[in-house]
């Protein structure tokens, strides 16, 4: 047996595959984004979806802000998108992967799925904030058909 440590625990949380998404919001500090991997879907009445993130991220305090954020979900042809949102804020370049949504909502270009939620409520979890949210519109894009995994620490391609 394991001795129960935050790093044992990572480890283990590490062998549970992931689909791979890009959250975006928009706040006083700009535009933002951040790769997250803590994603699931909640409820189908009412449609809740829920997503965690640092609380010290400037995605987070963006969502915080606006109570809205744009998720893409990420293909199995987006690893460099997926690394690209994961850096630090400052070091993170908007325009040249994303696209608009007509109601200003932003969204990773050519991502397996966009959904624009608002959210409805948000909870403490430790160092992170969980916000549960309501989507309000979707699109799926139709010619891609395999997503982006994450998988003790690395991308991992759907064969």
């Amino acid at each position: 047996m394991t001795d129960l440590t935050s790093d044992a625990f990572r480890k283990a949380m590490a062998h549970f595959a992931t689909g791979v998404a890009v959250v975006t919001a928009s706040s006083d500090e700009g535009e933002q984004g951040a790769t997250i991997s803590a994603l699931s879907s909640v409820s189908l009445d009412p449609l809740t979806l829920l997503i965690c993130l640092n609380r010290r991220s400037a995605t987070c305090r963006a969502i915080e802000q606006s109570q809205r954020f744009g998720l893409s979900i990420l293909s199995n042809e987006q690893e460099g998108i997926a690394r690209h949102f994961a850096m630090p804020s400052h070091a993170k370049s908007m325009d040249e992967h994303c696209v608009r949504h007509e109601d200003g909502t932003c969204f990773v270009r050519d991502a397996l799925v966009q959904i624009g939620v608002e959210v409805v409520e948000t909870l403490r979890g430790g160092t992170h904030e969980i916000f549960l949210a309501r989507p309000v519109h979707i699109t799926m894009n139709e010619d891609v058909e395999k997503p982006l995994l994450y998988y003790r620490g690395t991308f991992d391609l759907l064969a």
